[in-house]
């Protein structure tokens, strides 16, 4: 992703589910959604490649649940 691309940020309705993005190992989850180079050189970094792939996977899922309405904030 070039620097003058916009960079993915956790939009305001997904903070609440932060917490729920699971085997981040301690990194960022943005960092990890907006690392595009660890994915196109896997070899180099494989373990880093896989926790980047689980956390999109996970972001995914939160915004197609939101898209379809299927969240709930547990008010």
């Amino acid at each position: 992703m070039g620097e003058k691309e916009k960079k993915w940020t956790m939009p305001e309705w997904m903070e609440p589910f932060r917490k729920l993005i699971n085997n981040h190992g301690g990194n960022d989850i943005e960092d990890l959604v907006n690392d595009d180079g660890t994915n196109s050189n896997v070899v180099v970094n494989a373990p880093r490649a896989l926790i980047c792939v689980a956390v999109k996977c996970q972001v995914s899922l939160l915004e197609t649940l939101h898209e379809k309405g299927l969240l709930s904030h547990g008010k």
